[in-house]
């Protein structure tokens, strides 16, 4: 890859301090897999790319698929993997971004894995009542559930707001309960 200053990608939806220039866009990404433990998958990149406006969707659904392409990158089943060759050039390479874009892309990328592992071991379940909505929250360790929870939500708004915000952290909502509970 070669490194250029140039502002040659697309900005629609880039903030200030956000990448537009494509193979700044391409050392980001490879060097977001390469700091991973898990493999990360292609949409989820993509997704976290955008939260913060560091790049284009466009350009990074293009960077995506020309690291793919040549080399730098592999798939397995939508998830992505560093290949030898994409490790040779990323440590040297990386140091053409800017560190807080790619801390702000790494925390991104580890905040949606994070939230989606929730989402798999933890059950919400948001139902149309009479005048709002009901958010049922079933807590669950080890295939038992450990407590089950429903709380009413004004509209659609508010209940899926109360539903990120349990699984940003259902074990505080848990603690909490239990704690209240208690004491």
């Amino acid at each position: 890859m070669s490194m250029d200053n140039d502002f040659n990608a697309f900005s629609d939806g880039v903030e200030p301090g956000g990448l537009r220039n494509r193979t700044q866009i391409k050392i980001l990404i490879t060097y977001v897999v390469s700091k991973l433990n898990d493999p990360v998958k292609d949409s989820m990149m993509i997704e976290a790319l955008q939260i913060h406006g560091l790049a284009n969707y466009f350009e990074v659904i293009q960077a995506v698929d020309e690291l793919l392409d040549n080399g730098n990158l592999s798939t397995v089943d939508g998830f992505l993997y560093l290949t030898p060759k994409g490790a040779l050039s990323v440590n040297e390479l990386s140091k053409e971004i800017p560190r807080s874009v790619k801390e702000t892309a790494l925390a991104d990328v580890l905040n949606l894995q994070l939230l989606e592992k929730r989402e798999g071991e933890n059950i919400v379940e948001v139902k149309k009542a009479e005048n709002g909505y009901y958010v049922t929250f079933k807590v669950i360790h080890k295939d038992e559930t450990l407590m089950e929870l429903t709380v009413y939500a004004a509209d659609i708004e508010q209940a899926e707001t109360i539903k990120h915000n349990f699984l940003k952290n259902p074990s505080h909502v848990y603690s909490t309960v239990i704690t209240s509970l208690f004491v």
